[in-house]
């Protein structure tokens, strides 16, 4: 009990600091900052730079970022977009909506957040009879399900995002197809409501909302990393935006790996702000062991690792070029970059993936991630 007690004044007095934090930064003048609208999801690199924001790390190098974060999916950040041109100047969203879901969104990919294979699951409820069979194909031992107890299952998921690409990579070691299956396009807070209510075969989330499928019941049977799709979350730029400011997508480029190097060095650091940052977004108490369990599902990159998988030689094709392919194959959709803007699923798109504003970053990283004279 008094353990209990010190904890919650623990969290209380680090709740307040954080709290102070961010009110004495949005108390300073603002006008010799460059103001720039982000956009993420309620997930782990919202909270990565929700924490730089708290530091005022973005104010060091001259940036006074505008942080919006919701519950939704990278379509649905995109939609907004379309609807609305000034919805956002960054954002963070899956590479499966950056590549396939941009139709009238000119945008240039410029960066990747993390890499969330490993926290995105397929679920079935516990007493589903997918998970009476596991290792059907010897080539993937650690999955459930067979062709006969998946064939006609109702599955719940956002469709155009790393769900639908994980579902479709699930499906196909039974071989199978999405037309074998009945796939209901569904927002996530509709997802948790099937899930609290038990009325649902199979649901495809990400985190923090497969914690609470697992916590009512559900099992997971794949995530995205055991069914071989890499389902990185990606920066997404306007177009036109980062034609216009080179300079900021770099700087914000460095201030993100900033807060990523303190998780590559020491994620146990960073356990009690995301605990407040998914209850300050949530209204719900995540325990420590989700907390440092999500952390350490995704994995981050550097500036330099994230130049290389952005670079191309003559000999390969960069890891983006490939994750782009693979992605068009699954969904089994003609593919092509001989047109510009590229001709896409048989709709136009205006999409550039570029590592120009990675290698600006750098300079900025060298400066001890200050704004440089």
């Amino acid at each position: 009990m008094i353990k209990k007690i010190l904890y919650t004044l623990l969290l209380g007095i680090t709740s307040s600091i954080l709290y102070t934090q961010a009110q004495a930064i949005e108390s300073e003048y603002t006008e010799e900052f460059e103001h720039v609208k982000v956009t993420t999801l309620l997930e782990h690199e919202g909270f990565l730079l929700w924490y730089a924001k708290l530091q005022g790390w973005d104010r060091e190098l001259g940036l006074d970022i505008d942080l919006t974060i919701i519950n939704s999916s990278g379509t649905d950040v995109l939609e907004a977009k379309r609807n609305d041109s000034s919805a956002w100047d960054i954002t963070a969203i899956g590479a499966v909506p950056a590549f396939i879901s941009s139709e009238n969104v000119p945008i240039k990919i410029i960066g990747i957040a993390n890499d969330e294979s490993n926290a995105t699951d397929i679920l079935v409820p516990n007493n589903s009879d997918i998970l009476k069979t596991r290792g059907w194909s010897k080539d993937f031992p650690y999955i459930y399900g067979d062709p006969d107890s998946i064939r006609g299952k109702n599955f719940y998921l956002r469709k155009g995002t790393s769900s639908d690409y994980t579902l479709a990579n699930w499906l196909n070691i039974f071989g199978l197809t999405e037309d074998d299956v009945n796939i209901i396009d569904t927002q996530t807070p509709d997802i948790i409501s099937k899930v609290n209510s038990k009325d649902a075969d199979g649901v495809v989330l990400w985190s923090p909302e497969n914690y609470e499928a697992l916590k009512n019941g559900y099992q997971i049977v794949s995530n995205s990393a055991h069914v071989a799709a890499f389902v990185p979350v990606v920066f997404v730029s306007d177009y036109d935006y980062a034609e216009k400011n080179p300079e900021v997508l770099s700087k914000f480029l460095a201030l993100y790996e900033r807060a990523a190097r303190l998780q590559i060095e020491d994620v146990f650091k960073l356990i009690l702000s995301y605990k407040e940052f998914l209850r300050v977004y949530t209204g719900k108490v995540y325990y420590e062991d989700f907390c440092i369990y999500d952390l350490k599902a995704h994995p981050v990159f550097t500036l330099e690792e994230q130049i290389s998988m952005f670079t191309s030689t003559d000999q390969y094709n960069s890891a983006m070029d490939l994750l782009e392919a693979n992605i068009a194959k699954r969904f089994e959709k003609l593919y092509s970059k001989t047109m510009n803007p590229f001709s896409f699923f048989g709709k136009s798109f205006k999409r550039e993936t570029t590592r120009m504003y990675l290698d600006k970053s750098i300079e900025y990283k060298k400066n001890n991630y200050m704004k440089l004279n």
